[in-house]
Parts: C-alpha cells; structure tokens; sequence
C-alpha cells in the first residue's frame, strides 16, 4: 500500500512524508497546490478542452489520453515521475479532499492508493 501524509497546522495542510515519488507529489499537490480553496477549479479544468495542462506551485497536471498526470515541476530526473489518474479517481479525489478535509479540518490526513483506489483517512 502507498501513501502520503499530511498535517494541519491551524491554517494550512503539510506534506508529513509519504511511501513513494508519486504519493510525494501527490501530497503537494493536494496540501499546496489545490489546498482547500481551489479544487472547484481544477474540477472544471478536467473537461476544459482548450487547456490540455496547468501549471500550480508545485506540480504540473497534464490532460493525456482520459488520464491526469501529476508531475513534479521541480523534479531534478532526467525523466520525471508521474503519478498517473484516471478522470474519475481524479475527480472523486478533489470531492474527497473538500468533503473530509477542506470541510471537517482534521488534524492528520493520510491518503492510501491501494487496488487502484484513493482513500483518505482521517484522525483529530
């Protein structure tokens, strides 16, 4: 099972670590990129077909063939890593993230990718 934690700290989310690259990146881009401000916003990206890609402070997230990936825009790989969704686990991630996170404020959340799902946990 892969992984990344965050942290809340009475105004912002904070990547805490995570399992792998791509739960790494993911983290960011949740905890700094989307935050809980802006995930309207990337929701109405996705079907935007002028815009094949955004560039946020952290990741940079392309439009490819039904899919969504999240890339480290400061990534020192010759080939950077990506973390590869689908439309709809990327969609249903941005309802999950402002339905438990963004509304509730839990102390720690954890997200775990697993059997080609996202799950977010979270713990006061």
């Amino acid at each position: 099972m892969n992984f990344v934690k965050l942290i809340y700290d009475g105004r912002h989310y904070g990547y805490r670590g995570g399992s792998n690259l791509e739960m790494d990146i993911l983290g960011c881009f949740l905890s700094s990129d989307v935050g809980c401000s802006s995930s309207s916003s990337h929701k109405n990206w996705v079907p935007d077909d002028r815009s094949g890609s955004l560039y946020s402070n952290i990741t940079f997230v392309e439009k490819e063939d039904g899919c969504i990936y999240l890339i480290d825009l400061y990534s020192e790989e010759d080939v950077p890593t990506k973390l590869k969704l689908s439309v709809p686990q990327f969609l249903q991630l941005l309802d999950n993230w402002s339905e438990n996170v963004c509304k509730l404020r839990p102390q720690e959340v954890v997200i775990k990718h697993e059997n080609d799902q996202f799950i977010i946990e979270t713990n006061d």
